[in-house]
């Protein structure tokens, strides 16, 4: 929990008080800077027994896995802002009756005085955050980003300023944290009902602290998020996906503590965040139903020459990519040792995930106790073979690496992928770490050796799915020279085996979560954020997303490219007008209800939050009990107006291939469709506010989209410390798309 800010330690910041109530908010002053530290949840596709474990002697964590934590510096580079009308920010600022609101505009990223090397050091992200100082509402994102040396930006808005829901700032399209309660939120205890139909719910914790909990806008779940008056951010926000706190003085200087000084400690330069307004996606777009959804539906599908390409998935149980899958490999010569140990492993951690207390303490014991012996077995093994190397008792020669003692001798063109990949960087003059501990943190991590146990669904999809839409099919094999003088060929399964490896725990933004047992609500991911992420994502953006398509606990990641939409509406009964949405037209249309008090009606709900019940529109100057009774029966504040019948047809691509498969249309994949019908709930204009699953055994479990696979190594990662991407890339073949 957020331990106390003094005073001057990180901005002089005062509590806001709206003029509609006492109200969440911030004020901040240019040059106010402030710090908040986040972790993300990292995937965690297999059970207990797949625990992380290195060669070391660090044994694993049988705890949620989530990234180091990386601190972000939030700098307010204007507040009070009033932009004339030549200015791009002008149209963020513009109030409804016309007169001009203050922005803020903050930068965030990640500063090298309270980071190391982690999980967004290469992407070196600057994201800056335009609000509304009214409403402390986001109404822009503008993005940053290192890609393959070139610097990216993207950028995101909405129009839907007013109201007090809000999808940029209750979401997070960005790593930066940006999740910020409603507007209107007090400082009390009490349920909001907002505009769409969500809800706010708070409790306080004193005069000046309140918990409050609401909606995630895009990717469904709820925001968990304390406020304390006084301070520039929220002191703790809690999601499935990630956790966010606001830094203090003294944890700061812990930080800096225990970093080496850094070469450069300056702020990243400026950018021309209004230039890339330009180009903004509206993310509005995604949460509507647009005219052409409520005409029929759409058609929308990834680029071509960008589409994920089939592979295979290389399942744990056969463990291919390191005991060989043309036949047997070096890592095959100690099998009998080895898949015996692994495999009494394996039980043990299944029996883990029905223990608690004392019991599991002991078990967890006994399965460290265990994994210590087979990863001494494991290091002595290759370690034999690093000391044989140099002793000249292994020898490489015309193709083939031998034994000269015991006899034994392979095609070194047709060793698995990690054992052949081992061997090239010894050639190519790697001694520390041994390069053959790539293949033993694969059997240690990747190998599912117990067959008796429900594991036959583990593998390397998610290592495919993000490799296929980050990097180009590699459809011709590779010769490359290694050492003095000795020619390698990698055939294409050799290297989307590797690039599949390589990218296992590629940086991702996630959606929704894992279904793992009946405690879990089978429905999510909901046809709400479904609906919003294929709309969003491929639709807007035309970029393939991954979608886990089992409901259930086994996970099975495959890449969407494309989806077809079709909606039939269903509603029934009278639409009646929603005075928290209304327009002014729309409110002038009801009876005795002039321009003036649709003004007043649109202020008031705008300074004092969304109308709770429909008799609250008489707090509106002019608008008396007998004026009510001719509306009351017109007029509505529930979001939920109209259904809509849903079917949607998603194109996948598949890993049901053989290890040597290319496509022969990158353009059309093999692959296939699968179709989700749900029932959507709009308001009256559209907006999606709910929506049920028409089989709850039919659809996605979770989504994510990979954006950036690491060139180093990065503590606490997932991915095998000993196959370098920085090393795949210069030594073997570069195919990142652009």
């Amino acid at each position: 929990m957020y331990r106390a800010l003094t005073a001057l330690a990180l901005l002089s910041a005062c509590s806001a008080d709206h003029a509609g109530g006492d109200f969440v908010g911030f004020d901040w002053a240019e040059g106010d800077t402030f710090y908040v530290g986040a972790s993300y949840r990292v995937a965690n596709i297999r059970n207990e027994e797949g625990a992380i474990a290195s060669l070391d002697d660090t044994l694993p964590s049988f705890d949620e896995s989530w990234s180091q934590q990386v601190v972000w510096a939030y700098q307010v580079v204007d507040s009070g802002l009033i932009p004339s009308a030549s200015d791009e920010l002008y149209d963020y600022a513009v109030r409804s009756d016309g007169s001009v609101a203050p922005l803020a505009v903050v930068r965030a990223y990640v500063d090298r005085v309270h980071n190391d090397q982690n999980e967004l050091s290469e992407v070196d992200p600057v994201v800056y955050l335009v609000f509304r100082e009214d409403r402390d509402r986001l109404a822009a994102i503008i993005q940053f980003t290192n890609v393959e040396g070139e610097r990216i930006e993207k950028a995101w808005s909405t129009q839907e300023l007013g109201r007090s829901w809000s999808a940029l700032s209750q979401s997070m399209l960005t790593a930066a944290p940006t999740y910020l309660a409603p507007f209107a939120t007090p400082f009390d205890d009490g349920d909001l009902t907002l505009e769409n139909g969500s809800r706010v719910s708070t409790r306080a914790e004193s005069d000046d602290l309140v918990d409050a909990t609401f909606p995630d806008e895009l990717g469904g779940g709820m925001v968990h998020a304390r406020f304390e008056r006084g301070l520039p951010w929220a002191t703790e926000t809690r999601t499935d996906n990630v956790h966010a706190y606001l830094l203090d003085e003294g944890e700061l200087s812990r930080i800096r503590r225990q970093l080496p000084p850094p070469p450069d400690s300056e702020p990243p330069p400026n950018y021309d965040f209004r230039r890339a307004l330009a180009s903004t996606i509206n993310i509005d777009s995604a949460l509507q139903l647009d005219e052409q959804t409520l005409g029929g539906g759409f058609d929308a599908q990834a680029p071509t020459g960008y589409r994920p390409w089939a592979g295979n998935w290389w399942p744990l149980r056969t463990a291919e990519m390191t005991l060989g899958w043309q036949g047997d490999s070096l890592s095959k010569l100690h099998y009998d040792e080895f898949q015996p140990m692994k495999s009494e492993l394996e039980a043990i951690g299944d029996e883990l995930r029905n223990l608690e207390g004392e019991d599991r303490s002991a078990k967890i014991e006994e399965y460290r106790e265990l994994q210590s012996e087979y990863v001494d077995a494991l290091v002595d093994f290759y370690n034999q073979i690093l000391q044989d190397l140099a002793g000249g008792r292994i020898v490489i020669e015309e193709g083939t690496i031998s034994h000269t003692e015991d006899e034994w001798s392979f095609v070194i063109d047709e060793l698995s992928p990690t054992d052949k990949y081992a061997v090239h960087m010894y050639l190519d003059g790697q001694r520390s770490p041994n390069p053959f501990f790539i293949s033993a943190w694969e059997l240690l991590n990747r190998w599912a050796a117990n067959h008796s146990l429900d594991n036959s669904w583990f593998g390397h999809c998610n290592g495919w799915a993000a490799a296929a839409i980050l990097e180009d099919e590699p459809r011709e094999a590779i010769t490359v020279t290694a050492g003095d003088g000795v020619e390698i060929t990698y055939e294409t399964a050799d290297l989307k085996a590797l690039t599949s490896e390589l990218h296992y725990m590629t940086y991702s933004r996630f959606y929704g979560e894992r279904y793992n047992d009946e405690d879990d609500d089978i429905n999510d991911l909901y046809p709400k954020p479904f609906h919003q992420i294929v709309s969003f994502y491929i639709r807007d953006q035309q970029v393939p997303i991954v979608f886990d398509t089992d409901p259930g606990p086994p996970v099975w990641n495959f890449p969407a490219w494309g989806v077809d939409i079709s909606a039939d509406e269903t509603t029934e009964g009278e639409i009646m007008l929603n005075i928290n949405t209304a327009t002014r037209r729309e409110l002038m249309a009801l009876p005795g209800i002039g321009e003036v008090l649709a003004d007043r009606i649109i202020e008031s709900r705008e300074l004092e939050g969304p109308f709770q019940d429909t008799a609250d529109v008489t707090r509106v100057q002019g608008i008396g009990s007998g004026r009510y009774s001719d509306i009351a029966e017109r007029i509505t504040v529930d979001a939920q107006q109209r259904t809509f019948d849903v079917r949607a047809t998603v194109r996948y691509t598949t890993d049901n291939v053989g290890v040597t498969h290319i496509d022969t249309d990158i353009d059309n994949p093999r692959g296939f469709s699968e179709t989700y019908r749900y029932t959507l709930v709009t308001d009256m204009n559209g907006l999606v506010v709910d929506g049920e699953w028409h089989d709850e055994r039919n659809h996605p479990d979770f989504a994510w989209i990979p954006y950036n696979n690491p060139l180093g190594v990065v503590h606490q990662s997932s991915e095998n410390p000993f196959l370098v991407y920085r090393d795949y890339l210069n030594k073997v073949v570069d195919l990142r798309r652009e």
